[in-house]
C-alpha cells in the first residue's frame, strides 16, 4: 500500500553529491510532502535591494532530498506526478552581473522584492503577474561526476528550469544510481521561457509529489502538462522578433526589442522591463529552417496588462 511521508525541511543540500546520506526511502507509489526554502534563503529578504543582498553562489540553491527510491536500479526510469504546489508569502526575481542573456547590456546588480498573495504579485501599475508555482530544480542524480555544481541541468534532470510542470503534471527521469536519489529545489511562483535575467520569481514553495518507479529505460527526462495546468497561458500576447543566423543572438534581439516595446508603451525603467521578460515572457523558436537564419520571438501576454491603464 503506498504510503505519505514529510521531508526534514531543514535538512537541505546544495550540490549533486552522491556520497549524501538519504533523507527519506520511500517505496514505488508513495508521495512525500515538501517545505522548500526559497533560493537565497537568509541571503535576500523581503524589501531588500541588490546593495543590502548578500549572495552567496555555493549555497545559494537548497535542495530537499536525497530520497531513496527502495528497488531503483540504473536503467529504470522514475516518474514524478506533482500533486499539489503552493507558493510562499514573498519572492524576489533580479538580474545579476555577468549572467542572464544580455550581461553586457544590464552590467551592474539590480533585485526587486514581492509580496505575493492571491495568485498574483503586483509587477507595476497596471501590470499583475499570475503565479504558477513550479519547482526549477528536479531530478535523479546524474551517475558522473559523483559531485556537481547545482547549476546546470544534466541527464537526470537538474536544474531544469521547465515552468510548465506546475501541479497536475508528470515528469519523467532516468535513473543512473542505485535509489535514484530524487531531490528538487529552486522554488518559482512565476518564470518565463528562457529565464533571461537569470532568475525567475524565486519564492518558498511546499507541495506534494508522487514517486514511482518503473521498469524501463528512456534516453532523456520527459514530461506531460495537463489542458488545466497553470502553465498554459490562454489569450493574446505581444510578441517581437530577432533574426539571425546565430540562435543566441536571435534571442538576444528579440528580447532587446521586447524591452524597448516594455519602455515605450508601458513606462517601464529597462531594469523592469528585462525582469519582466524573465518572469513572464517567453522566448520561442518559431523558424529554422530558411537558410540557416534563426527566428525567435519573445512574446508577452497581454492578460498582465489592465486594459484600463
Amino acid at each position: 500500500m503506498a504510503r505519505e511521508h514529510v521531508i526534514d525541511p531543514s535538512v537541505i543540500h546544495h550540490q549533486w553529491d552522491s556520497g549524501l546520506e538519504p533523507v527519506l526511502a520511500v517505496n514505488s507509489g508513495d508521495t512525500v510532502h515538501y517545505d522548500i526554502k526559497v533560493a537565497g534563503d537568509g541571503q535576500v529578504w523581503p524589501g531588500a535591494s541588490y546593495e543590502d543582498t548578500r549572495f552567496d553562489f555555493d549555497t545559494i540553491y537548497n535542495l530537499s532530498g536525497p530520497v531513496w527510491v527502495n528497488g531503483a536500479e540504473p536503467g529504470d526510469t522514475l516518474q514524478i506526478d506533482i500533486l499539489e504546489l503552493r507558493h510562499g508569502d514573498w519572492g524576489w526575481a533580479a538580474f545579476l552581473p555577468g549572467f542572464g542573456l544580455l550581461p553586457d547590456d544590464f552590467p551592474r546588480g539590480y533585485v526587486r522584492t514581492f509580496a505575493l498573495q492571491d495568485q498574483v504579485a503586483e509587477f507595476a501599475p497596471g501590470i499583475s503577474i499570475p503565479l504558477a508555482p513550479f519547482c526549477g530544480t528536479l531530478g535523479t542524480h546524474p551517475g558522473e561526476p559523483a559531485q556537481l555544481s547545482p547549476f546546470p541541468p544534466h541527464r537526470g534532470g537538474g536544474n531544469i528550469d521547465n515552468r510548465h510542470l506546475t501541479a497536475g503534471s508528470t515528469l519523467w527521469v532516468p535513473v543512473h544510481l542505485a535509489g535514484a536519489l530524487f531531490s528538487c529545489g529552486d522554488p518559482h511562483a512565476a518564470q518565463g521561457d528562457g529565464e533571461v535575467s537569470v532568475t525567475a520569481l524565486e519564492a518558498p514553495l511546499s507541495g506534494s509529489m508522487r514517486l514511482t518507479l518503473h521498469k524501463e529505460a528512456i534516453s532523456t527526462p520527459r514530461f506531460r502538462v495537463p489542458a488545466t495546468g497553470a502553465a498554459i497561458r490562454a489569450g493574446g500576447y505581444q510578441a517581437t522578433m530577432g533574426l539571425s543566423p546565430d540562435l543566441m543572438e536571435s534571442s538576444r534581439i528579440a528580447v532587446r526589442a521586447m524591452i524597448e516595446w516594455l519602455a515605450d508603451s508601458c513606462g517601464l525603467t529597462a531594469d523592469d522591463a528585462y525582469l519582466l521578460c524573465s518572469i513572464t515572457g517567453d522566448l520561442r523558436i518559431i523558424e529554422v529552417v530558411d537558410a540557416g537564419v534563426w527566428n525567435v520571438a519573445m512574446t508577452m501576454p497581454t492578460a498582465i496588462f489592465d486594459a484600463s491603464s
